[in-house]
């Protein structure tokens, strides 16, 4: 939360002395319509509605709860209920935030209209936090019709719930497979951190199996930390097997329950978790705003390519050297905020520099984080990388305690910065 008093603070301060209605109608509010109720656009409406009386907002989304990624896999861990993974948005409301459940069915960018099935709105700035969409088809006989059977547990919801009750019900000798996607996506150590909390699920059990990981990649992030954390608390029960041995998957065959490598290799597993490669949401694309797989942004304003009126945040964009991640997210709607104010207002736009940190857990108690630091290019056309630290391989067990302990923290933090009062 201090984070947020900090950026208004020194903000509200910048704008001391000016005419705030410079270059605008009297009485005019601008409409700012924000697509996505999540990390990206929950985090960009809340530093938006301190300025609430000089500008409309307007959040559209779908879904009448939200279901935080962040802390899914500790519900696929069994240790934490899906409940506590659940937000609304009375709290927006409250704050005078008009809040539309709808979904979008096109967005006109020429006239600046976003349509449903039962009618539209009309925006003067949209900022686009949709999310990401799945690419169905790059693994042969695998697709959406199969997600009752293979639920992907990507979204945070209820997909989640079936993973973990799907592995509550294994049997002794049981062999699952996760197959992880290539980059980038969303939450690069995420498939790894569930291969962890499902092996911690099952020793909890006493139940013995075998975890494989059928990669498409030849590395993936943290993963010195993870290989330790394995060694030391599940010897020989997960086996990461990369692209350079076999590890990509070209194919499901559904009735058997089978998958076959790149090398010709055939599994079958009791359990089979296939996560899809990924894009920025199907609305974007089939809006006709973007023609690649990622939003292409100004990394300065978050204004999307081509577009003056429109800007994309949080995982739908390509974020440069920046992962996606809910702190990505958050971090970028705080720029996104400001520099769009800054534009409505007439200032000079802020140079920014973003932060990510991300946890991981390898066991209910057992955490460890990576934090970085970017800012735009010097030809403003990119996030760069300035530096990362992350946890020590080798540690104590209270350290790997104490970082576990320091992801809830977090993850209070940012959902009350969003969802609470």
């Amino acid at each position: 939360m201090n984070s947020k008093r900090n950026f208004l603070k020194a903000f509200i301060g910048s704008l001391v002395g000016f005419p705030l209605l410079k270059g605008l109608r009297a009485q005019y509010k601008p409409r700012i319509v924000v697509i996505g109720g999540g990390f990206g656009g929950g985090s960009c409406l809340r530093y938006l509605d301190s300025f609430s009386d000089k500008l409309n907002l307007v959040l559209v989304e779908k879904e009448q709860n939200y279901y935080t990624c962040p802390f899914s896999n500790y519900v696929v861990g069994g240790f934490r209920k899906i409940n506590k993974n659940q937000f609304n948005y009375d709290k927006l409301k409250n704050r005078g935030i008009k809040v539309l459940r709808r979904k979008v069915t096109f967005i006109d960018s020429e006239k600046k209209k976003i349509f449903f099935a039962d009618g539209n709105i009309v925006y003067d700035y949209l900022i686009l936090s949709p999310g990401v969409s799945f690419k169905w088809n790059d693994i042969d006989g695998f697709n959406k019709d199969l997600t009752n059977k293979y639920p992907v547990g990507w979204s945070g919801g209820q997909d989640v719930q079936k993973i973990y009750k799907k592995i509550d019900s294994l049997d002794d000798g049981s062999k699952i497979v996760i197959v992880p996607p290539d980059y980038p996506y969303r939450c690069p150590p995420a498939p790894y951190e569930r291969a962890s909390l499902i092996a911690d699920f099952l020793k909890k059990k006493k139940i013995n199996s075998k975890i494989l990981i059928f990669d498409c990649k030849n590395s993936f992030t943290k993963s010195e930390l993870f290989f330790s954390a394995w060694n030391k608390l599940y010897p020989d029960m997960i086996e990461w097997i990369p692209k350079s041995k076999g590890g990509k998957i070209i194919k499901l065959d559904p009735q058997e329950n089978q998958i076959t490598s790149e090398s010709g290799q055939k599994i079958k597993a009791d359990f089979l978790n296939i996560i899809p490669n990924q894009k920025a949401s199907d609305l974007i694309s089939s809006s006709n705003l973007i023609s690649d797989d990622w939003c292409k942004v100004n990394p300065k304003t978050f204004n999307l390519e081509n577009h003056k009126k429109i800007f994309a945040l949080g995982d739908s964009i390509d974020g440069g050297d920046m992962p996606k991640s809910a702190f990505s997210a958050n971090s970028q709607a705080k720029v996104c905020a400001e520099n769009l104010l800054n534009t409505i207002f007439e200032k000079r736009l802020l140079n920014p520099v973003f932060l990510n940190t991300c946890y991981s857990l390898a066991a209910e108690n057992y955490g460890f984080a990576i934090s970085s630091w970017y800012r735009v290019s010097n030809y403003d056309n990119r996030i760069v990388s300035l530096g990362s630290r992350s946890s020590p391989t080798k540690s104590e067990n209270i350290l790997r305690i104490k970082e576990a302990k320091e992801s809830y923290q977090w993850y209070e933090s940012i959902t009350d910065e969003i969802f609470g009062a």
